[in-house]
């Protein structure tokens, strides 16, 4: 097949339904260079700026009897806002638009009007993509929520006029409202004599020992610890006595500046966030002392101060936590923030009154996690389980699996795996899907 068949042996061509004839075509193309020159340097520097935009310089007339009615309808067209599509005889069918057209016509070449017409292909407009940072606009709403958590503790809690027994009283009470944060972070009960004339340094108490959870969990994992068992994320959350001393080291400064020592490692973010529940709940367990004397009034009002303190803070942490971890599967995602997104709703839907400006910021913090989670997590693969015939290494499993030696930590991490030049053969491994 030659050319001749490829192409309108009558070189007939066509924009936006406008038929006309093509005598010449001219076509423009290439990339746009930018050629930087420099004083006293013989070499230039040519900068590419991307494909030029196609240009077809057409010469063409439109003939015949009704050869006015073509010119018109041919200048109505080219006249017409927008893009159209340009017939070309040799070159074939695109969208483009006339930048530049003129025609003549004389009386000594009746019946024909010749134009030359310059059209450019029209390309798409591509807006400039934005989105949202759903991590950013959690940990915004997390901030102030605090903020607003703090204030609202601190307008609340009074001790005023309170001695002797009344006040030993409370500190139980404040005692039993973070025991469950006392049972991962001990320490913090024992500064409660010291700061319970203090609102403020109750908040800090309780606040520095969810950070000192939160920071435990999202810390850097050290492959050797990791490989070690000394690391919070190499065992299930029951860490044995060895991980246990490494943490207590670790976190020795800490304890002497107030804010505890980790007794339980946190492990992944999804049993972190668990914990946080579990550490919730105290504080809504403690017993409202019946009131009947202005004593047991104001004790039943820290209490309740106390336990919404200590709720909204869990809460707070975990939405940290859940918008601060990169997940690696959907499971992972959807188990740690329901926890999260179940505490929020604890603190919204309590008995007790809640200040309008912080039940406002527990919606906005949910909204917020809850986009997070939709846009973070749907494209996360799921968990699948592998088992190995076999004793084998860890980048040999990889191989396999995804064609990626580099992903054996990967599969190491998530499966506590000491060892990872051996995993043992029949052992049932948790894999992501992809």
């Amino acid at each position: 097949m030659s050319w001749h068949t490829r192409i309108d042996p009558e070189l007939r061509g066509s924009y936006r339904g406008a038929d006309f004839f093509v005598e010449r075509s001219d076509t423009t193309v290439g990339r746009r260079w930018l050629v930087h020159e420099y004083p006293r340097r013989d070499v230039p520097y040519t900068e590419d700026m991307g494909r030029r935009a196609k240009e077809w310089r057409l010469s063409l007339f439109v003939a015949g009897d009704d050869y006015d009615q073509q010119r018109d309808k041919l200048i109505k067209a080219l006249d017409a806002p927008g893009a159209a599509t340009l017939v070309h005889p040799y070159i074939g069918t695109m969208s483009a638009v006339a930048t530049d057209a003129r025609f003549s016509e004389s009386t000594r070449e009746g019946g024909v009007c010749v134009f030359e017409v310059t059209f450019t292909e029209s390309g798409q407009q591509l807006m400039p993509e934005t989105s949202i940072d759903t991590q950013l606009e959690v940990g915004l709403a997390a901030e102030i929520l605090e903020a607003l958590t703090d204030q609202d503790f601190l307008d609340r809690w009074s001790i005023e006029g309170l001695t002797g027994w009344s006040l030993a009283s409370i500190e139980r009470d404040l005692a039993s409202v973070i025991d469950g944060l006392e049972q991962f972070i001990g320490g913090i009960a024992e500064d409660i004599t010291s700061v319970i004339r203090f609102p403020a340094n109750i908040v800090g108490m309780i606040l520095g020992g969810y950070n000192q959870l939160r920071n435990a969990v999202m810390r850097p994992v050290n492959a050797l610890d990791l490989y070690s068992g000394n690391s919070p994320l190499s065992g299930n959350g029951e860490s044995d006595s060895s991980s246990r001393n490494a943490l207590n080291l670790s976190t020795s400064s800490q304890s002497a500046s107030g804010f505890g020592r980790l007794r339980l490692a946190p492990g992944t973010p999804v049993r972190a966030v668990r914990m946080l529940t579990e550490a919730s709940a105290s504080g809504y367990a403690v017993d409202i002392p019946p009131m009947d004397t202005p004593e047991n009034i104001q004790r039943a009002n820290n209490i309740v101060a106390a336990a919404q303190l200590n709720g909204r803070l869990a809460a707070v942490t975990a939405a940290r936590v859940v918008a601060e971890t990169d997940w690696v599967s959907r499971q992972d995602a959807d188990a740690a923030g329901t926890d999260a997104l179940n505490l929020i709703d604890q603190q919204i839907q309590t008995v007790e009154p809640i200040n309008d400006d912080v039940f406002n910021a527990l919606i906005v913090l949910r909204a917020a996690l809850s986009t997070d989670l939709r846009s973070r997590a749907l494209a996360l693969p799921n968990i699948s389980t592998y088992t190995p015939q076999v004793t084998l290494p860890a980048v040999v499993i990889a191989h396999r699996l995804y064609g990626d030696a580099t992903r054996a930590d990967e599969i190491c991490v998530r499966n506590s795996v000491r060892h990872p030049g051996a995993l043992r053969g029949g052992m049932v491994l948790e894999v992501l899907s992809d």
